[in-house]
């Protein structure tokens, strides 16, 4: 086996592969059809338990000629042809992000915008409303009689309770919309135009394509208008928006089933309210009256967290198995909620009355309730949150654990607002992590993974944790660029973004050392290379020795477990769709069928389209892909 990133490499980049034997390698120059003199070194990396053999990482960085080649070792065993480039991820990062208007629901998909993967409209009719929380079914009910009861009951509120719930994305490949899912997939996709906005200048060929909005917030607005209708008058959010149970494989607009929303969570109230934080900020400058309706909405969902305390942890009631989306902790979604509050909410510091009369009661402003409940959030999440749910160590960039989401709200706000030792400990939970991902990329496979990391979904773990990785290398870069004397907001990299964030304008505040500045942008160089390691596994440097990208590699995964590519007539997938990858969990039937508890982590993984725990595709893991992709784009 020869593993390689079969979409390729930056020119400049340090540039690996990975065998499971040791031996002379050679790199073959495809258009010249010529073996190069640059040298393969090959350094013994260990055994590797994940991948289940040694691994031989092969350094061919002296290659920095762009072009197309491959590997040979010497017993003619060959790697897939990649390519070296300067802007060789820019059709990959437009793939990702093109992949969210095929998840489109509530129109149609015409053939001058989706070519051969051309639908009609789907999922028009009005949902039913379920209205009573969903608790755990053990305890809404203690026999059977009871639930049918409840099930009785709200059939009989839902007669005159149906609602318009329009727009939005298929979560995955069913057709469900989740309030939480699609926000932290939005929030992945802001935060990258906020944060690196130069990677977002193509078109990507929607319909709204050429209004002079950048075609990522186009795309994210389709679905933030439906996360706005998924919002209660108090402010609470649905969880979501499904069927009873999944429907065949068919096309979306013949799916006939009746779609359900169900109650609302503090979960979805708390993502919603972030990220509708985030959408009123990057819209100010496209459409202003748009971004007030997203922060008044985000201001209605924080006033509900403020007065429901409580988790309301989702569970399906009987009958029902579509998405869960269950979360036992929502302490880190508050704190993304009340950090993004405290940062967006302009009008909360004029709130309470500042006279030396007024009682102290009401001298209190939102702003020092939302610090006030940051605070809270993140004190019990560092004592009580179920850190890691198993794995070897927690990202926070998920639906399940938003925390690195909210230490992004805080690290990069310009005015500060949380205050230098709550910023600090968000920067150092951050650095921590990044830390933790690089060590465990130093024996085997370059790739911060550990056997347990293997989940449902394990891609999305290794693509999160780049996005960690690019998160505190552009913490470093920015605190260096804004230590040196003399520079023009201009030069920096939106600049306006962080100015503030890590000083407090004074001189000695912002001087560094220049042994502190090498050391930080050694720290940086390191980060930048673990994260395109993480890049490189998804992109075929695994023991698969298959990219999990659909269109981007000779061995690319063919048949994701979704529903319009099963039933299309269309012989290739969607390009731009993330595998969900590897599961130790073995929970379906194909993965049975090929691996067993025996098996190694990595090779928990069949190309099958009935093997939804190995090969599904969904908004979260795309999003999370497009981050990373994107800011090696810039």
């Amino acid at each position: 086996m020869i593993a390689v990133n079969e979409t390729g490499f930056l020119p400049n980049a340090v540039k690996l592969a990975i065998s499971d034997k040791d031996g002379s390698f050679y790199i073959i120059d495809d258009n010249e059809r010529k073996r190069l003199d640059i040298g393969v070194a090959v350094i013994e990396s260990g055994f590797d338990e994940t991948a289940g053999s040694d691994i031989y990482k092969l350094d061919f960085s002296g290659v920095s000629e762009p072009g197309i080649y491959h590997i040979e070792s010497e017993d003619g065993e060959k790697s897939a042809v990649f390519k070296v480039e300067p802007h060789v991820y820019k059709t990959l990062k437009n793939s990702l992000l093109k992949f969210f208007y095929f998840q489109r629901c509530g129109c149609e998909l015409p053939r001058k915008y989706a070519g051969p993967f051309e639908r009609g409209a789907c999922h028009l009719e009005a949902v039913r409303m379920l209205e009573e929380p969903c608790h755990k079914p053990e305890d809404r009910s203690n026999n059977e009689e009871n639930k049918d009861q409840y099930a009785e009951g709200e059939q009989d509120k839902a007669d005159d309770s149906r609602v318009f719930i329009k727009k939005g994305w298929h979560d995955a490949g069913d057709f469900g919309r989740y309030s939480s899912a699609g926000a932290v997939a939005v929030a992945h996709m802001l935060y990258a135009y906020e944060l690196f906005p130069e990677a977002f200048k193509e078109l990507v060929n929607i319909p709204e394509s050429g209004n002079g909005i950048p075609d990522i917030l186009n795309e994210c607005r389709y679905e933030l208008e439906f996360l706005s209708e998924m919002q209660d008058e108090d402010g609470g959010v649905h969880h979501k928006v499904t069927s009873e149970v999944f429907c065949d494989f068919i096309m979306p607009e013949d799916d006939k089933s009746e779609q359900i929303l169900f109650p609302v969570t503090s979960m979805a109230t708390a993502d919603f309210a972030a990220v509708m934080c985030v959408a009123s900020r990057v819209y100010e400058e496209y459409d202003p009256a748009f971004a007030r309706d997203c922060m008044h909405q985000a201001y209605l969902a924080g006033k509900w967290l403020i007065g429901h305390p409580e988790n309301t942890d989702f569970h399906n009631p009987a009958g029902c198995n579509t998405g869960e989306y269950t979360d036992t902790c929502d302490l880190d979604e508050r704190m993304w909620a009340f950090a993004e509050l405290l940062r967006t909410d302009y009008e909360a510091k004029n709130e309470g009355d500042r006279s030396m009369m007024a009682a102290a009661s009401q001298r209190e402003t939102r702003q020092d309730r939302y610090l006030a409940q940051l605070y809270l959030a993140f004190d019990l999440y560092e004592k009580e949150h179920p850190h890691s749910d198993g794995r070897s160590a927690d990202d926070g960039f998920g639906w399940q654990d938003v925390s690195s989401l909210a230490a992004l709200a805080v690290t990069f706000d310009p005015m500060n607002r949380a205050g230098t030792e709550l910023r600090d400990r968000m920067t150092d939970m951050l650095k921590d992590r990044a830390d933790a991902f690089v060590a465990m990329q130093e024996e085997g496979c370059p790739l911060a993974m550990e056997k347990q990391d293997f989940v449902w979904g394990s891609n999305m773990v290794v693509s999160n944790r780049a996005d960690v990785l690019i998160l505190t290398s552009l913490a470093l870069r920015h605190r260096i660029e804004l230590a040196n004397k003399g520079i023009e907001a201009s030069d920096t990299l939106n600049i306006k973004v962080i100015e503030l964030s890590y000083h407090d304008k004074s001189e000695e505040d912002i001087g560094l050392t220049e042994d502190e500045i090498s050391a930080m942008e050694l720290d940086i160089e390191v980060y930048e290379e673990a994260a395109l390691n993480q890049i490189h596994y998804i992109l075929g440097m695994n023991a698969m020795d298959t990219s999990y990208v659909t269109g981007f590699g000779e061995r690319a995964f063919k048949n994701p477990h979704n529903r319009v590519t099963f039933a299309d007539n269309v012989t290739r997938p969607v390009p731009g769709e993330v595998s969900g990858g590897p599961c130790t969990l073995l929970a379906d039937d194909e993965i049975k069928k090929t691996a067993n508890e025996n098996t190694p982590a990595q090779k928990c993984y069949v190309d099958h389209y009935m093997s939804y725990s190995t090969n599904e595709v969904t908004i979260y893991w795309n999003s999370s892909m497009l981050f990373a992709t994107a800011y090696f784009d810039r």
